[in-house]
């Protein structure tokens, strides 16, 4: 069996708790102010707002983000740190796929061990893919944290595959997001960021579909 490339985020509803649900451990602002050490009134940046709900996420060790692809099946990852970087990118990354003049695009996994480029290019209706290792771009000449990997290509995927995997991605999170920890979703960077014309899309398209 072709392995191929796969970005997907997987909610194991079996393993919620009652009480996780039921009973948001955020009950008020303050107390989830004091565990953090962080006032939400004065958050402007919506990835302060994804750092915290990551954090939440991984905590709840009900969801796993998941990538596969370029001869590593799976890939090293966490939803604390590399699904809150990958998810700053996806409005952009969209954007490319909408966008007929948008020839290339960047997903880059830019944490400590898993320094990784996945660059994407059209080709009529697939997307050529490649992948290196950060110290290729970023000229450093330090040695990566991460052995794996040269200058490797994937088997082309279809466009239409890949911005399912996306929508599928941000339909998961935000789903799950607003399960677990409501008083983060329902901050005005988070509803900015939802109301993003890429990202809101593709919520409608999920959600309709």
């Amino acid at each position: 069996m072709e392995e191929m490339f796969l970005l997907c985020l997987d909610i194991n509803r079996s393993k919620i708790r009652t009480e996780a649900l039921g009973k948001n451990r955020f009950y008020c602002d303050e107390q989830f102010e004091r565990d953090y050490e962080i006032d939400l009134e004065q958050v402007e940046d919506v990835r302060e707002i994804f750092y915290l709900i990551c954090e939440e996420l991984e905590n709840s060790n009900i969801v796993q983000f998941q990538v596969e692809g370029f001869g590593e099946v799976p890939w090293p990852v966490d939803v604390s740190t590399d699904l809150l970087t990958v998810l700053e990118q996806l409005s952009d990354l969209l954007k490319f796929l909408d966008d007929p003049e948008s020839k290339t695009s960047n997903l880059d996994f830019y944490e400590q061990g898993i320094q990784r480029r996945i660059k994407f290019r059209k080709l009529g209706d697939t997307i050529e893919l490649n992948c290196k290792p950060f110290p290729d771009i970023n000229s450093s000449g330090s040695k990566p944290s991460d052995p794996w990997g040269q200058d490797i290509e994937e088997e082309p995927i279809e466009k239409k595959l890949l911005k399912t995997m996306i929508c599928q991605i941000l339909e998961s999170f935000v789903s799950i997001a607003n399960e677990i920890c409501p008083n983060l979703t329902s901050h005005k960077c988070f509803q900015e960021w939802c109301g993003d014309q890429y990202i809101a899309s593709c919520l409608k398209r999920s959600t309709s579909g």
